[in-house]
């Protein structure tokens, strides 16, 4: 039953992430207006809002939101007002086209709105997993109102064009003032449908990485990629091992993707800690075959935070000492290094700076104790 209900919601999600759906009422209503009176169109498309609030209102725990549904709302609310004038004959002929126009100038209005809401929901106390979350929404619901609002106010400059000119036809009446505004704000939903989708596809690929409080708690969670492009330094727990055999420090050459010391000489094995998992796990996962291997005993040796321009990070540094060359082959692509190959080098942009900050702990404990037992002693 928990597994379905997660699943339940999991679909609810997808399926809200398309802002666009918060048009859908007002989709209705004109589709409607098409086969019958204005009066049942117009009833249909308000119950949809309603029904659509006490859906987003039930499901409120889990931070869904609509926002798309307001300005349909308040565009049915406001073409509702033309009930009381004498405007019966009009509005049967029209109320496609007026419902379009009040849609435009509410966005139009609503669109002034953005930086201000954004900013606060940006600088408000709701958990940060949830401002992210919220301002992720809102700006898709922007874009979404910004596309819908440049395809009627083009639509409306084709109808002003289409009144100037010197004869019509019925057939051309009705696509212009009833069918077009009605396909457009259809495939406005599809489309956002799709792009709804490409995004989870993408998300599903995204690496996500949890955000720590100053006190190394779990405050959210963030993608990789957000957190590399963001002006703001965000926290997130990382995993080292330093591999040791005969007293002798392994390293090899980080990649030249990495965030922070490309190219430079580092440990082979590092990993960052994902989101919903924890240490532990993250260090099997780094030790890969070699956690199998009932020899070889990871010890954590000191946990810190590392900070520079770029990144901020919560290193958890653990050791493994090999036994044998056989063990050690299952490296590649670098070389084991003294400890004094390791001082002459240090602060001269060979090393990591993660490493050139762990070097001198481990200097003074683990490698100590190694220069001090035979090759073939066990480090008490």
């Amino acid at each position: 039953m928990e597994k379905d209900s997660k699943q339940y919601m999991d679909k609810m999600q997808k399926i809200l992430n398309n802002q666009a759906l918060g048009l859908f009422p007002l989709l209705v209503a004109m589709f409607l207006d098409i086969f019958y009176s204005y009066k049942i169109a117009f009833t249909a498309g308000i119950s949809l809002c309603f029904i659509g609030f006490l859906t987003l209102f039930l499901l409120r725990k889990e931070h869904y939101n609509l926002f798309l549904l307001i300005p349909t709302t308040l565009t049915l609310i406001l073409y509702s007002f033309f009930f009381f004038f004498d405007l019966k004959s009009f509005l049967n002929d029209y109320s496609p086209l007026v419902a379009e126009i009040l849609l435009v100038v509410l966005l139009a209005f609503i669109g002034f709105s953005k930086r201000g809401l954004i900013t606060g929901v940006k600088k408000s106390s709701l958990p940060m997993h949830t401002r992210n979350q919220t301002r992720h929404t809102l700006n898709e619901a922007y874009f979404i109102a910004q596309v819908i609002q440049n395809l009627y106010t083009l639509h409306l400059f084709v109808i002003l064009m289409y009144i100037h000119l010197p004869e019509s036809s019925p057939q051309a009446d009705a696509l212009l003032y009833t069918y077009l505004g009605v396909i457009i704000l259809a495939l406005v939903i599809i489309y956002g449908q799709i792009r709804t989708h490409m995004m989870n596809r993408n998300l599903k690929k995204e690496v996500w990485l949890p955000v720590l409080g100053e006190k190394g708690q779990v405050i959210g969670s963030m993608a990789r990629s957000v957190s590399r492009s963001s002006s703001k330094k965000y926290y997130h727990p990382i995993v080292r091992v330093a591999v040791i055999y005969n007293g002798m420090l392994y390293l090899t050459r980080r990649d030249k993707s990495e965030y922070v010391s490309p190219e430079l000489l580092d440990y082979p094995l590092y990993k960052y800690v994902l989101f919903h998992h924890n240490i532990e796990s993250t260090l099997q996962e780094t030790l890969g075959e070699l956690s199998k291997d009932s020899s070889i005993t990871p010890r954590l040796m000191i946990r810190y935070t590392f900070e520079n321009d770029n990144a901020k990070h919560l290193v958890s540094l653990y050791t493994i000492r090999l036994q044998s060359e056989e063990q050690l082959r299952q490296f590649a692509d670098g070389k084991l290094w003294t400890p004094k190959q390791i001082q002459d080098n240090i602060s001269a942009g060979v090393f990591s700076e993660y490493f050139e900050k762990e070097f001198p702990y481990l200097q003074n404990t683990i490698l100590l104790a190694e220069s001090v037992c035979n090759n073939n002693g066990e480090v008490k």
